[in-house]
């Protein structure tokens, strides 16, 4: 509300009985906007925006190029949410969804043209989400003091509630008239007295032929229908007013031109229609055609008693039920069975001659299949007439009607006693097969060469690495082969000709878990009479514990023959070497420690089998004979073969031996340092520096001629490690070097 009344004097006066927005434009600050303060606007534009603010129809002003919005209650209503962000902002900025719209109405009108549109539809965002709506609009321009179009005046009807309701109406309309064309029975509007039809739907156009007879007197229309008392009905529910109901009328109808008349059966309701005073104006025709219903049923009875006879003749039981499902009748080979009289067994007595152990689960599906309408079938046992109980399968078919509905229940019970014995011994027998295959390890297959399906027993997937299933094509198996081997396994064209190979072995990659398999394959074929291999059968096992005992043991064999040879070998030099040029004391004592290093490193290869040692563990099992409070030993966890550990165990007893009578270990004070690590090379491997170097000794002089010990370190130390030795003779104390490649180990076989 404005703070004070306006006056005829005060340049507010304009806006007086504005209502709210009234007073919202009076506290607007409109000299942030293109048409400057109220001070000094135009009075074209107070005496437009006064006419608008007392309008009680939503009106909305666009004032300028820019189309400043002013309007009034109404329109703030439809606004909704954008109000009263709207006032005093652009029209295209207020409302953006529309933007091109109301370009538009501003090129038009400021240019001196109106507009109107009915029922315009548009996509607005009036409470923060996008809806349709339909308006009445009327543009027209409005003119300042010079004449000239200064703005737009908008009125602003919404329609959408009306619009919604004509929609509505015109599909309910149009979904009453799809029900009447599309009823499944046929419909018939006549007028007057002569009966001229005004509308029918499909159904009738079909009864009579898809003639045309919309506008036609019923008897011009149907002409074959005269003499067949359907005119006379229409004439007295006519003149009556009483509504007509017949059922299964016959009626000759010659539904195709210059055909003979057909015979039809239909139910049939003749109603009269009034008008508002009462009067009778027309007749409503409504009716289903139940030839074929009528047909239906006596095929049924003639079925029925088909049934019956064929029923009666079976040797198998038979039997029906209700749709509730109790039985109501059995033919004579029930009653031969089971010794009862007619009607012993009826509703739910049939149970009485079931097993004992059977009925709870014959009763339950029986239940089920009740329920649910399916197919219903079970096996229990049932007492023949002198108390022996035989195996028999039961089986029922639901009948339903045109509608879909249950109208009794079929079934019979077929003896199967002898088959399923015959199929528990056959199951017993492929069980003791299956148990001894498995016990075995071995797996069947069976291969449709046609199609290459391959049908496995039990163990049969688990040995390929797979997952049970029923049966896989033979490329499969083909691709989990090495490469290398599938040269051996048998091929399409080899398997086609009967030709492949009867017994092989080959290597598998198992998907599973990627292990590396020998199996072993067997396998025979079936011809048809002409000789073509049809089916491929085999078994298979897997052999990689004795394809892997083999291997070992003739590389066990080549080993020890090696490792013997280079034993005696490596004694022999020991022995030469110590003992020539010395005295058989000295050569002994000398010898003995030699040996002694050498069966450490013995006893080392032995816990690993030969198959590698610790560089650490043999260095300390060596240094265990000296003085091992003065001998630090460091470097990182290195494995290496046998033939190293050997020459690495006599190299270190050697220096130790020297150190101890001339060197670092000869003198409490000395000290030996032993350490190796693996550093880069430039070629990007890794190289091994492995060094022995002594303090705190004697001062060193270096030897005068090279000994066996030396010979050993500088020339077989390094060589079986694949590098090169270095000693100094340093006078503070020996060091050796060893520069290597970072040790290999032999890769496995397997």
């Amino acid at each position: 509300m404005l703070a004070t009344q306006p006056t005829e004097t005060d340049e507010l006066a304009f806006l007086a009985g504005g209502g709210e927005l009234g007073c919202l434009v009076a506290t607007f600050d409109w000299a942030a906007t293109s048409i400057g303060s109220i001070s000094t606007w135009p009075q074209s534009l107070k005496t437009s925006v006064s006419l608008i603010l007392r309008s009680q129809v939503p009106i909305v002003m666009l004032w300028g190029e820019d189309g400043v919005m002013i309007y009034n209650d109404a329109y703030s209503v439809f606004a909704g949410g954008r109000h009263p962000q709207l006032l005093g902002s652009k029209v295209r900025e207020g409302w953006p969804e529309v933007a091109d719209f109301n370009d538009n109405v501003m090129k038009v009108c400021l240019a001196g043209g109106t507009l109107a549109y009915r029922d315009q539809e548009l996509t607005l965002n009036r409470s923060g989400r996008p809806e349709q709506v339909w308006m009445n609009l009327d543009y027209s321009p409005v003119l300042d003091e010079r004449g000239q179009p200064a703005g737009v005046i908008a009125i602003v009807v919404e329609t959408t509630t009306k619009v919604a309701a004509e929609r509505w109406q015109k599909s309910e309309r149009d979904r009453q008239r799809q029900m009447f064309e599309q009823a499944p029975g046929f419909m018939a509007m006549m007028s007057g007295p002569h009966h001229v039809f005004e509308l029918t739907n499909a159904a009738y156009m079909q009864l009579v032929g898809h003639r045309d007879v919309i506008g036609m007197p019923v008897r011009e229309a149907l002409p074959e229908v005269a003499g067949q008392g359907f005119f006379e009905l229409l004439d007295q529910v006519f003149t009556s007013g009483e509504a007509f109901v017949g059922y299964a009328l016959k009626a000759e109808l010659q539904r195709t031109p210059g055909a003979p008349k057909e015979e039809r059966f239909i139910d049939l309701i003749y109603q009269p229609v009034r008008n508002p005073v009462g009067d009778i104006i027309g007749i409503f025709a409504q009716g289903v055609d139940v030839t074929d219903r009528l047909i239906a049923e006596q095929a049924l009875r003639q079925s029925e008693a088909q049934f019956r006879t064929f029923a009666e003749a079976m040797p198998n039981h038979v039997w029906t039920a209700s749709p509730q499902g109790l039985l109501d009748w059995f033919n004579p080979r029930v009653y031969e069975y089971s010794g009862t009289a007619p009607g012993e067994l009826d509703g739910q007595a049939w149970a009485g001659i079931v097993h004992p152990d059977d009925i709870d689960s014959a009763a339950r599906k029986w239940t089920e299949a009740l329920s649910s309408g399916v197919f219903y079938e079970t096996e229990f046992r049932l007492r023949r007439h002198d108390g022996a109980y035989r195996w028999h399968i039961a089986r029922a078919v639901p009948i339903p009607d045109a509608n879909g509905s249950i109208v009794q229940w079929i079934g019979t019970n077929t003896d199967i006693d002898d088959q399923k014995q015959v199929a528990q011994a056959l199951h017993e027998s492929e069980r003791r097969l299956q148990l001894s295959q498995n016990a075995a390890g071995i797996a069947a297959l069976e291969l449709d060469i046609a199609t290459g399906i391959v049908v496995g027993s039990e163990g049969f997937w688990d040995l390929w690495g797979l997952t049970p299933r029923d049966s896989v094509h033979i490329s499969v198996l083909e691709n989990i082969v090495l490469p290398e081997d599938r040269n051996v396994r048998s091929t399409d064209e080899t398997r086609r000709q009967g030709s492949a190979v009867p017994n092989v072995e080959y290597r598998i990659r198992r998907p599973d878990n990627g292990e590396l398999r020998w199996l072993s394959r067997h396998i025979d074929f079936v011809h048809d009479e002409t000789g073509k291999p049809l089916k491929m059968f085999g078994v298979m096992q897997d052999i990689t514990d004795r394809r892997e005992a083999q291997a070992r043991q003739e590389l066990l064999t080549h080993e020890l023959e090696h490792r013997i040879k280079n034993i005696l070998a490596m004694v022999a030099a020991i022995a030469s070497q110590t003992l020539r040029n010395t005295d058989i004391a000295t050569a002994s004592a000398t010898f003995n420690e030699r040996l002694r290093a050498l069966a450490n490193a013995h006893d080392i290869l032995n816990k690993t089998r030969w198959t590698s040692a610790s560089m650490r563990q043999v260095i300390e099992n060596t240094i265990a004979a000296f003085p091992v409070a003065q001998i630090s030993i460091s470097g990182p966890a290195l494995p290496i073969n046998p033939k190293m550990a050997l020459t690495l165990a006599l190299a270190v007893n050697e220096l130790g031996t020297n150190a101890l009578k001339y060197g670092a270990l000869s003198t409490p004070d000395g000290a030996v340092t032993i350490e190796w690590s693996l550093e880069p090379s430039a070629d990007g491997a890794s190289l091994l520096i492995w060094r022995w170097r002594e303090s705190g000794g004697p001062p060193v002089t270096p030897p005068t001629r090279k000994g066996f010990g030396r010979f050993l370190i500088e020339r077989v130390f390094g060589t079986d490690f694949g590098g090169s030795v270095r000693i100094d003779y340093k006078t503070e104390g020996v060091e050796c070097v060893l520069t290597a490649p970072q040790p290999q180990l032999p890769t496995s076989r397997y």
